[in-house]
Order: structure tokens, then sequence, then C-alpha cells
């Protein structure tokens, strides 16, 4: 059941912001790059969320309230790391992709965009919330942090935004 809402968390939430280095890829080496490169993309996302699921699914249950701000502000401090802010620097500037081969490319995109918002998916598989609603919270997040033009200031939004959380529910 979980695979079946993360495949689709994937095709919804993810392949849309990577499109355009899909596109990118496409231009430069003909679809089959293209379609190469997508591949990876979506068979790294399937296997982080086959991993994650297995290593964070038991948790859900144990976490109270007070654990899911605690959850939140992790989250919220991630937001604001060099970590995330490099993964989200490769993640927005598909060119150096053209460099790789397709395959490798799709790989290596898809870590990258995993350590742009992988504490946004953990945070949805601890918290129990993978329904459709968040998908499309998380796909309008991913996409405007990849390809809107004020796109690089929104962690500092986002991570607002969940530190606010945090603090609501201890309250």
């Amino acid at each position: 059941m979980f695979l079946g809402g993360w495949v689709v968390m994937v095709g919804g939430g993810m392949v849309p912001g990577t499109l355009p280095a899909t596109r990118l890829l496409a231009a430069t080496r003909g679809p089959l790059g293209g379609a190469s490169f997508l591949a990876a993309y979506v068979a790294v996302w399937i296997g982080l969320g086959a991993i994650g699921f297995v290593l964070l699914s038991p948790l859900a249950p144990a976490v109270s309230w007070a654990g899911v701000g605690a959850v939140l502000a992790a989250t919220a401090a991630y937001e604001l790391s060099p970590l995330k802010d490099a993964c989200l620097r490769r993640c927005r500037s598909p060119l150096r992709l053209l460099f790789q081969p397709s395959f490798r490319g799709g790989v290596l995109h898809a870590l990258d965009c995993a350590g742009c918002c992988g504490c946004l998916m953990a945070l949805m598989v601890a918290l129990g919330l993978m329904s459709i609603w968040w998908i499309g919270v998380l796909a309008v997040v991913v996409l405007v942090q990849k390809a809107a033009p004020f796109g690089a200031v929104s962690p500092a939004l986002l991570s607002l935004a969940l530190g606010s959380a945090a603090v609501i529910t201890w309250i």
C-alpha cells in the first residue's frame, strides 16, 4: 500500500520538478538519453521510499504530540542547513548533468533532490502523512524550491512554517 502511494508521490511530486533537467538531456542526447535520466531518477526515489518506509514507519505510532513538535523542529532546522543549501543549488542548476552519462546523471540528480527534501519525506513517513493531500503540498514545495525564481529563499520560509507548527504542537 505504501509503495503504491510513494510511486504516486514520486510521479506527482518529484517528476514535475525534474522535467526541465529531463528536457535538457533529451534535447542534447535524444529521447533515449532523457528517458534513461528519468528512469534512473524515478528508480532512486522508489528505492529511497522503500528504505525510508522500512526504517521510519515503525516510529509513526510511537511519536507523541511532543515528538511531532521535535520532528517538525528538526526538519525546520535542516531547511536552514548548509547541506540543504548545497543540494538545492545543485538541484536548481542541471547543467552539470551534461557532463555525466544520462543514467548516472539521473542517479546523482535524484540524490541531490533527496538531499533537498529528504527530511520532508521522512517527516511525512514518520508522522503517517502519506495522503494525496500532503503529496500535493509536497509537490508544490518541491516545484517552488527547484523552479520558482524565489525558490532559493523558500527554505527559510518553509523553515519558519515548520518551526511555527512545532511551537503550536508544544502549546
